[in-house]
């Protein structure tokens, strides 16, 4: 029998990023191993295990958490942005217990491909810096996250690779043009996607996105269409804007899509518009011109790395900088593809180096 491997993360809370991560390390790890048997904890375990096909536990109770990671030969920490304080403390401390507890059973542990920081308290940086140091080996899907663990005094092994997302592929045309049949949108025009999330000023991102889908409508022959990643929440905040906009061509994804349907439908825009990290990943993945809504540094450490000039400050958002980037991508497309289609395969490559490097520790205990 293989050995097992468990995973820690936010899983089982129906966020298509989080959910994209875990497929990308079931399906990798089972195209170079399929011995490695691999475990979850989750929101919600039944759901995990009837869609990964893999073993799960509940990530909230203690004796599950227990029994799956002294069950497994290694903890996988990640991937995602887990260790950072900017949505609450508890989360940092629920993600530092869980490499202890593997650690308390003296398993190897793997901090996954992951996004790190900001971690604004002086009690959480130490915490992390004091779980890391024991750690077997860090992957970091960014250069500013390896920065940031350096400043705290991290002092283990760390390598910059890419998201596991960048493995994965998007559902064919076939599949995307049912969706669009289904959600009633058209295909006789180019397609402009915006992703948007609520964040401190949504009134403001409301009111700025209505007003960039008229300008859009105005400027352009096509038509535009809001892409929730996370529900029900995008889904509240991209009916508000389709409401508030005066676009006749805007429409609203309302249905929730697998990961590879929702790179399927980034597949067949010209550019995206997006602020959640995932959103932005799924459209690399396909080289689709994007712009960025900066609302956290992870998103900023993914512009950079796919060397993407383009974007606004969330909290500073203004509908002139906004269209002005809008007309700027759009005259640029052409390159703007062929640079993110070189930029895309070398990421493909760096996300594999997670699943090797973490194989090559777990089948040296």
């Amino acid at each position: 029998m293989g050995k097992s491997v468990i995973v820690s993360g936010y899983y089982g809370f129906n966020n298509s990023g989080d959910d994209a991560i875990l497929k990308a390390i079931v399906k990798d790890f089972k195209k170079i191993d399929n011995k490695v048997r691999i475990s979850a904890l989750s929101n919600n375990p039944k759901n995990t295990e009837e869609v990964y096909g893999i073993k799960a536990f509940k990530r909230l109770n203690i004796l599950e958490v227990l029994k799956g990671i002294s069950s497994s030969d290694m903890l996988i920490s990640g991937g995602g942005s887990l260790l950072q304080d900017v949505t609450s403390t508890r989360s940092i401390l629920y993600y530092l217990s869980v490499i202890n507890i593997a650690k308390m059973f003296h398993k190897p542990v793997i901090v996954y491909a992951n996004g790190i920081g900001p971690i604004n308290k002086k009690i959480n940086r130490a915490l992390t810096k004091k779980t890391l140091n024991k750690v077997d080996l860090i992957t970091l899907r960014d250069y500013n996250s390896k920065t940031t663990l350096e400043e705290i005094g991290v002092q283990s092994k760390m390598v910059v690779t890419s998201d596991p997302v960048f493995t994965l592929e998007s559902s064919n045309k076939d599949r995307v043009n049912s969706i669009f049949k289904e959600e009633e949108i058209p295909t006789d025009k180019p397609l402009i996607g915006i992703s948007v999330r609520n964040w401190k000023n949504t009134s403001n991102i409301v009111d700025v996105v209505s007003k960039t889908i008229d300008y859009i409508d105005s400027s352009y022959d096509v038509n535009t269409i809001l892409i929730p990643m996370h529900y029900p929440e995008d889904l509240e905040i991209s009916l508000d804007i389709a409401k508030k906009s005066n676009s006749p061509n805007c429409y609203v994804i309302k249905n929730k899509y697998n990961v590879e349907d929702m790179m399927g439908i980034i597949n067949r825009l010209e550019l995206i518009i997006a602020m959640r990290l995932h959103s932005l990943i799924y459209a690399a993945t396909q080289a689709v011109p994007m712009i960025g809504l900066v609302y956290d540094p992870k998103v900023d450490g993914l512009l950079e790395m796919l060397n993407i000039k383009e974007k606004c400050d969330v909290e500073k958002i203004e509908l002139v900088e906004l269209c002005s980037l809008i007309d700027k991508v759009w005259n640029n497309k052409k390159n703007i593809r062929s640079s993110l289609t070189e930029i895309k395969n070398e990421l493909r490559e760096k996300a594999l180096d997670n699943v090797k490097m973490a194989l090559e520790i777990l089948k040296s205990r």
